[in-house]
């Protein structure tokens, strides 16, 4: 495509299909561009049904049906045009002959998200019930006034189930059940239980599952026919796809794939062996006290291993400089579990575990100041993912002011050492982000990107150091980015109130990401599925996918036009991952 602009010779690379593997160099991230200037070119047509949607949903009526499609190829639609086709059967009053469709998701936002997707494409009457916490003390009376004023109901696996077995919906006055994620039905998750209820009931409803991923592990191409068959099993139905691959490839874009060695890490100063060899003794010694414990989560050591054991595998991903940053981090958060925490044993533990985050602090300090980004201290991985973002910085032309914009944007949430314990941080931290959006970077519209991590500090300190990064190097200035995680660390804080004030930043990161006030997105797998976000043009699995699901939801989030997806490697599990890559590909084929 002609973008009106001169290519680096270099960028002709990307005419290249298929898989990569480039070696490493210090040369310029340039073959890895794929920029959409014009990501509007290819509009989704989200209210025709695709020829393949058509086949699907001929087939969903016909029978139980299990949709296997990719990530963004319109599976929640044919789940919308099946209950449309069947909506004679829940118009009527329920309290006559009319049914309902019950239409589940594994996660609140899910169900927030299927539930505006009926709305938007049907005139049915949509009710959304996430808390089984709220709806488990609700009546019968209530219930059936939930069930004559809705006539699809979309709610979270837990609450339907403790609707079945309370008896409260019969599954006679169902005629439709959807299932998103279906293939989380192959482990143990309430989806079996729901199945069990359904097979002992001679009413059962028609079935219809949802997945881009019938694996939830490792799997050789061999077994995948038995994996699919354990599945439709459980589900009493049938897997389809599409039989016109051809005419969902068309949809369903495909992003370039790389993956980059990225050599190996020389730690010439000595600090990280040094920092390893302080952190490997802390958590032989958790590992050596001997400590009666009834439960792993009352286990004195089990916040201090756990603790002591991210701040590790942050060392050895990201490097000395994000281990400071994300020891710092540890030590606030232990300041509030030792300040809750009533057992004297356990409190001894924690301090011990805030020592051993102090002495690493006081060791960087010796090489490093931790006011400023040193790249000397961060890992091969670190600097490859820089060069690549790099790549994506718009023209010149619209760099006018970035530097100065970002330079007055407000600081980073997580404040560097600090011993306070303020009560009202978190209501602040609210208050800086609110205050941010009023800033969105005039660059978003280029950039469009999720950088996909394995650990909750990895993506808190990465995120961290990208916007140090921004403040150092112009042409990195561009990027306004922003991060979401799982959950907090430990299970016996009292979090009940931080819990939902997570949710509700977490929500507020993906609404700035979707309206791309945002445009760098640093995650666990939380979004690797289920997620509504928009298409992006570059996808980064900073730690490699583990498993085929892994790889495939992942890369189905590069859905922009022209699309990167781009694996980092360290060299010692490059070729290991070369095999497991094949095995993935041999799967989706």
């Amino acid at each position: 495509m002609n973008t009106g602009r001169v290519e680096n010779p270099a960028l002709q690379l990307l005419g290249m299909a298929g898989l990569q593997l480039v070696p490493p160099t210090s040369s310029s991230m340039g073959p890895f561009l794929g920029l959409p200037w014009q990501q509007e070119a290819i509009h989704d047509n989200i209210y025709t049904p695709r020829k393949y949607q058509v086949e699907l949903l001929e087939a969903a009526l016909e029978h139980n049906t299990i949709v296997c499609l990719n990530t963004g190829s319109g599976k929640t639609f044919i789940a919308v045009l099946l209950t449309k086709q069947l909506s004679h059967q829940i118009r009527g009053d329920f309290r006559g002959y009319g049914k309902r469709t019950v239409f589940l998701a594994n996660s609140a936002s899910s169900v927030i998200q299927q539930a505006a997707a009926i709305r938007t494409h049907s005139d049915l009457q949509v009710g959304e019930y996430t808390s089984i916490e709220r709806t488990f003390l609700w009546t019968q009376e209530k219930w059936n006034y939930e069930m004559i004023e809705n006539q699809v109901l979309v709610m979270t696996c837990h609450v339907f189930l403790n609707i079945l077995k309370n008896g409260i919906l019969p599954l006679s006055k169902v005629n439709l059940l959807v299932f998103d994620e279906c293939h989380l039905a192959i482990v143990d998750h309430p989806y079996q239980e729901i199945m069990t209820i359904c097979e002992s009931n001679s009413d059962c409803p028609r079935i219809l599952g949802l997945t881009a991923s019938i694996l939830n592990g490792k799997c050789d191409p061999s077994e995948l026919e038995e994996k699919i068959q354990n599945l439709e099993k459980i589900l009493k139905s049938s897997a389809e796809t599409a039989t016109d691959l051809v005419v969902l490839d068309r949809y369903a874009l495909q992003p370039r794939e790389v993956v980059l060695d990225c050599g190996p890490y020389t730690d010439t100063s000595g600090l990280c062996q040094r920092l390893l060899h302080e952190l490997d003794d802390a958590i032989y010694f958790l590992d050596d006290c001997s400590v009666p414990a009834h439960r792993e989560d009352r286990d004195p050591t089990f916040i201090s291993k756990q603790v002591l054991s991210d701040c590790r595998g942050v060392l050895i991903v990201l490097g000395p400089w994000c281990a400071d940053k994300v020891a710092g981090i540890m030590v606030r958060e232990l300041q509030k579990y030792v300040k809750h925490e009533q057992e004297d044993l356990n409190r001894k533990f924690l301090l011990f575990t805030d020592t051993i985050l102090r002495k690493v602090h006081a060791l960087c300090e010796e090489h490093f100041s931790p006011a400023s980004l040193d790249l000397k201290f961060v890992t091969p991985k670190v600097i490859r993912l820089l060069e690549i973002l790099k790549e994506y910085k718009p023209f010149e032309r619209q760099q006018f002011e970035s530097v100065e914009w970002y330079n007055n944007r407000n600081q980073d949430n997580y404040v560097s050492w600090s011993d306070s314990e303020d009560e009202d941080e978190d209501e602040e931290i609210e208050v800086k982000e609110k205050s941010e959006a009023s800033f969105p970077s005039p660059f978003t519209n280029i950039l469009c990107g999720i950088i996909f991590v394995e650990r909750r500090y990895t993506a808190v300190v990465l995120n961290r150091l990208i916007k140090e990064a921004g403040k150092q190097d112009p042409e990195l200035a561009y990027i306004s980015s922003n991060f979401i995680t799982g959950h907090s660390i430990g299970k016996n804080h009292p979090r009940n109130k931080q819990m939902e004030i997570e949710f509700r930043k977490q929500e507020e990161v993906l609404r700035k990401f979707r309206a791309h006030e945002t445009n760098l997105l640093i995650a666990t797998n939380i979004v690797e599925e289920g997620v509504d976000i928009p298409k992006c043009n570059l996808v980064v699995r900073f730690d490699l996918p583990t498993e085929y699901r892994s790889y495939v939801q992942s890369k189905g989030r590069a859905r922009a036009p022209i699309s990167n997806y781009i694996m980092l490697a360290d060299t010692e599990k490059t070729k290991d991952f070369e095999e497991d890559l094949k095995t993935y590909k041999a799967i989706e084929k």
